[in-house]
C-alpha cells in the first residue's frame, strides 16, 4: 500500500463563520477521528489536498498526517474516509480522515481492476462491469491498492464473481462470494421482420338476432 504525507493544522474556531474564513484563505476544514480518541477539528491547504487526492486516484493509501497544534508537531497514521465537494464547482468543502494502527485490522473498500480481453467481446459481446469495488478487511500493511480479476477466458454469456478474485494473504473479502462482478452479454439480436400482413378480407356484417317485437310482427 502506498504512503503519503499530509500536513494539517488543528483548528479551535468552529461554526459557519470560521469555516467561511478558512475557505477564503484557501484551506479546507476537516476532522480526524477514530481509535477511541476525541475527534480533532483540522484544516488543510486546498491545493495540497487536491494534489494528494490526484495521487490517491481512488486507491487506499496510508497517510502520515503531520499535525501542527499549539506550537507542537506530531504525526498520526490515517486513511482518507470521505471527501465532500460542491456539486457545481467540484471544490472540496470538507474532508474526513480516519486514524488507524498498523497492528489493527481496518475495514475498507478496494477497487477491482480487470486484466485481459474476453474472447466473447472479440465475438461481438458486451462486457458489463457490474461492481467496481468490494469490501475487505486486513492490516493496513497487507492491503493492496486494488484486486485483480482475469477476464481473458470469458466467452459469450460467461460471468465472474467475487469468489474469482485474486486475493493476497492476510486480506479477507467481506462482499458475498456469489455476487457477480462482470459478465459478457450476447449482442442484441435484431427482431425478425414481421410477416407480410395477410390480404384484408372485407368485414362481414354482424348478424343481430331479431328482437321479440319484430318476431311477433312477422307472424
Amino acid at each position: 500500500m502506498q504512503r503519503l504525507t499530509l500536513e494539517v493544522d488543528a483548528r479551535g474556531e468552529r461554526g459557519k463563520s470560521a469555516v467561511r474564513k478558512l475557505r477564503r484563505a484557501g484551506r479546507v476544514p476537516g476532522v480526524l477521528y477514530g481509535r477511541g480518541i476525541e475527534p480533532l477539528a483540522i484544516s488543510v491547504d486546498a491545493r495540497a489536498l487536491e494534489a494528494a487526492l490526484q495521487r490517491l486516484a481512488g486507491a487506499n493509501v496510508l497517510l502520515d498526517v503531520v499535525i501542527r497544534e499549539d506550537g507542537q508537531v506530531r504525526t498520526e497514521l490515517a486513511m482518507l474516509q470521505d471527501v465532500q465537494r460542491d456539486v457545481l464547482t467540484r471544490r472540496i468543502l470538507h474532508v474526513d480522515l480516519h486514524r488507524i494502527s498498523l497492528t489493527e485490522k481496518v475495514y475498507t473498500r478496494l477497487p477491482v481492476r480487470l486484466k485481459g480481453e474476453p474472447p466473447g467481446v472479440r465475438e461481438g459481446g458486451i462486457l458489463e462491469f457490474l461492481r467496481h469495488e468490494v469490501e475487505v478487511a486486513g492490516l493496513p500493511t497487507d492491503l493492496p491498492d486494488h484486486l485483480e480479476l482475469d477476464v481473458s477466458q470469458l466467452a459469450l454469456g460467461d460471468s465472474l464473481h467475487v469468489r474469482d478474485l485474486k486475493v493476497p494473504p492476510g486480506v479477507t473479502v467481506l462482499t458475498p462470494p456469489e455476487e457477480t462482478l462482470v459478465t459478457v452479454l450476447s449482442p442484441a439480436v435484431a427482431p425478425e421482420e414481421a410477416p407480410a400482413a395477410a390480404e384484408e378480407v372485407p368485414a362481414q356484417p354482424e348478424v343481430v338476432g331479431k328482437g321479440k317485437a319484430a318476431e311477433e310482427g312477422e307472424e
